[in-house]
């Protein structure tokens, strides 16, 4: 288990590091197995919220389309759960607001504006979000330790506010549809319905294997309806399989780690400071040395070629919109 005052072999990694990238590695490297866990409950058909009875299924299905809805549904529950999570939240949403104001100027513009600064203002700027990162650092590692608990070590009070978290229909559509689609397929629910009901069967059959009640949304109604009424039986047949089954993606701790790794990487060279797949191993080898006092990764027992090969796979894997720069 991670302890906040012993991450001294992420911090020797991370010394050179920019603060984005800081951040980044720390989220992707150090909740893998929790996700693990998770995704191995689902795929053994466990629900990971429990059994707590879902939404009407018009304002269900409605949600597959709703990412804003989804999101501050989710955000809001995360914020009256746990002060820390309410920081965490808060550091994202001002950090995400800042890079979308840059995107109206150049980088020419933007320089002119630092240029002008006094150099006190700029040390003074550079030492603020110095701090500012770090806090969120701490915190991640806190949340991390906190997850780590058995249902046994939370207080009552907590267990409450959980319970209640859980049952909003917002946070039940983020747990048993919006992230599953995102760590099993790479991509957001509404993108894999929108295939879906374009006839896409493959996308179909995802969807279905993960959440039941797609079988009414309006759409897939009909495409159900016609399949039954036209006596296709190779859809039917698949509809059938589907909704017997779960999800048939592959379910590793290794796999699990090599995803976020290719996250990693694709956020790096989206933001222009581009990690090598060395520094990416290094990462993982740190944060084992950490957590689990293992010098490597025993997940990452590669040659570099291969590793980097699998990085780049694992960078294709993820089909959500990332703005990447332009092949020179």
């Amino acid at each position: 288990m991670a302890d906040i005052e012993k991450m001294v072999h992420f911090e020797e990694w991370a010394k050179d590091k920019t603060f984005l990238i800081r951040t980044a590695a720390l989220q992707f490297a150090l909740p893998s197995k929790d996700f693990h866990d998770a995704l191995k409950k689902l795929k053994a058909g466990e629900r990971m919220e429990g059994y707590d009875s879902l939404p009407p299924i018009d304002e269900w299905v409605k949600l597959y389309k709703n990412h804003g809805k989804v999101y501050l549904g989710l955000t809001n529950s995360l914020r009256q759960l746990d002060n820390r999570l309410s920081e965490i939240i808060d550091f994202y949403e001002e950090l995400m607001l800042s890079l979308a104001s840059l995107r109206h100027i150049t980088q020419s513009e933007f320089q002119e504006v630092v240029d002008e600064l006094k150099s006190e203002d700029q040390n003074g700027i550079f030492e603020s979000f110095k701090e500012k990162f770090k806090a969120i650092e701490n915190l991640i590692i806190e949340d991390h330790l906190e997850d780590s608990e058995t249902p046994e070590q939370l207080s009552e009070g907590k267990t409450e506010k959980i319970q209640k978290f859980i049952r909003t229909p917002e946070v039940l559509f983020f747990v048993r549809v919006w992230a599953p689609c995102f760590l099993l397929y790479g991509d957001y629910p509404a993108y894999i319905l929108r295939k879906a009901r374009q006839g896409d069967e493959e996308a179909f059959e995802k969807l279905l294997r993960l959440d039941k009640f797609l079988i009414y949304e309006p759409k897939m109604k009909k495409i159900f309806k016609k399949a039954t009424e036209t006596k296709a039986r190779g859809r039917m047949s698949l509809i059938a399989k589907a909704f017997r089954s779960t999800p048939k993606a592959k379910i590793e701790i290794k796999h699990i780690k090599y995803l976020f790794a290719g996250l990693l990487s694709l956020i790096s060279i989206a933001i222009g400071q581009k990690l090598k797949a060395i520094d990416i191993h290094d990462l993982f080898d740190a944060i084992a040395q950490d957590t689990t006092g293992e010098q490597i990764d025993p997940d990452f027992i590669e040659t570099p070629e291969t590793f980097e090969k699998r990085i780049q796979r694992a960078r294709d894997f993820w089909k959500i919109p990332i703005p990447l720069p332009d092949k020179k």
